[in-house]
């Protein structure tokens, strides 16, 4: 695969993964200098930096252009809400942070070196992303948007202080898990309503619902198997009527997608969802909370040109 001589765009979240972010970075700029590649980087400073670096690099661009976040989920969520409208724009993620699902379900790299080559490809694919409403906001998810314990969990290990530590010692998926066990005895399952293209469901006790646009979340967990990022669709997921226990018995088969086998995990597919629930309750988009209690959603098809690892890939027309 030729590779390119344009400027390759890097978005450093220095605080992902415990300050790993600035490891990788380090390691990932000394072979992008011994091969010569042109490039420039950024470091974000606070929440909504890098949507805001990522609307200023494509503002200042009129040619195909690559930008790549390094840091976790977060951070790929703000640059693809940077990156709606600029249509020049291709997305990478050198994986930085705790979950990194972005890079796991749809860039499909495994190693920095394999990533770093993949961005010096002349290939894309374009995908479809999410495109949200709640309280007023709108916003873009790439990865999965959820209402219930889910966000919940996120919620809290995102301002847990023993985040930092777990990242430290390169568990940082067992926050979660321990968070979940402590819910498990606190969250109230309550009463939602969903809309999936105009098809209601009065579901009780819920857990959550997940509208996932591709397989993966909470840092590897298969929540939706049948999801694709191509097929102008997204799948939910929604949990409800099931007892603590079997609720734990969700969370261990998640890890290879063999939840939807269980009684009142319902899977379902469409292009316009709504969720709404009877309660106060947080909204996740990619991890990061942006609501509460409903929301709605839609598929964009084929909206987001990004970078992944596969044959089906289209060439760039110089």
């Amino acid at each position: 695969m030729p590779h390119l001589n344009e400027t390759v765009y890097f978005i450093v979240n220095p605080v992902a993964g415990n300050e790993a972010s600035l490891k990788i970075w380090k390691k990932a700029e000394e072979i992008l200098k011994s091969k010569a590649v042109p490039h420039e980087v950024f470091f974000t400073r606070e929440k909504g930096h890098a949507l805001r670096l990522t609307k200023e690099i494509l503002s200042g661009t009129n040619q195909d252009t690559r930008v790549i976040a390094v840091g976790g989920d977060g951070t790929i969520n703000e640059m693809i809400n940077g990156a709606i409208g600029f249509p020049h724009a291709i997305i990478g993620s050198l994986a930085a942070g705790s979950g990194n699902d972005y890079v796991r379900g749809i860039q499909k790299t495994e190693s920095m070196e394999e990533a770093l080559s993949l961005f010096q490809d002349n290939a894309f694919n374009t995908i479809d992303i999410g495109k949200f409403e709640t309280n007023g906001k709108v916003g873009y998810f790439v990865n999965s948007l959820g209402m219930g314990i889910d966000a919940e969990i996120s919620d809290e290990a995102n301002r847990a202080p023993l985040k930092k530590w777990f990242n430290f010692v390169r568990a940082g998926k067992l926050i979660y898990l321990l968070i979940f066990i402590k819910m498990l005895f606190s969250y109230k399952p309550r009463c939602m309503e969903l809309i999936i293209d105009g098809k209601r469901h009065h579901l009780k006790k819920v857990w959550f619902i997940v509208i996932a646009n591709q397989p993966y979340f909470g840092g590897g967990m298969k929540i939706s198997p049948l999801s694709k990022v191509d097929d102008g669709r997204l799948n939910v997921i929604a949990v409800h009527d099931i007892t603590m226990l079997k609720l734990l018995t969700v969370f261990i088969t998640v890890l290879w997608g063999g939840h939807l086998n269980i009684k009142n995990v319902d899977s379902f597919s469409g292009k316009m969802i709504k969720m709404k629930n009877q309660g106060s309750v947080k909204i996740q988009s990619d991890g990061e909370i942006v609501g509460r209690n409903e929301v709605a959603a839609v598929v964009l098809k084929e909206k987001l040109r990004v970078m992944f690892k596969g044959d089906n890939r289209y060439k760039n027309m110089k």
